[in-house]
């Protein structure tokens, strides 16, 4: 393990609070979480577990900022038509399954 990762496995262990939110519960709060963020509002004063588990848990941190970014472009109105956006996976040649 090299020390920036080392040093990032340190601080997820210190930052830990006694009761924390496991990922599952992480997915039933994320949608109001990012309403709550982007009407505005900082989430880590109503949602702190929540953002807590973000900070340790780069696989929903990931899933955050999907949904982060889809809901900016939908509260922009640039949210592309379901129609549009299968276009492009209708034009993309299919990729062949990798064989073991």
């Amino acid at each position: 393990m090299n020390h920036p990762d080392f040093t990032e496995w340190l601080e997820r262990i210190y930052n830990t609070a006694e009761t924390e939110m496991d990922c599952e519960q992480l997915q039933a709060v994320l949608p109001a979480y990012v309403d709550f963020e982007i009407a505005g509002h900082e989430p880590g004063t109503h949602f702190r577990q929540a953002k807590a588990h973000l900070v340790q848990c780069p696989d929903c941190a990931e899933e955050y900022e999907g949904l982060r970014k889809v809901a900016e472009l939908e509260s922009q109105g640039r949210l592309p038509e379901v129609e549009e956006s299968l276009k492009q996976f209708e034009e993309s040649p299919a990729l062949e399954p990798t064989r073991v």
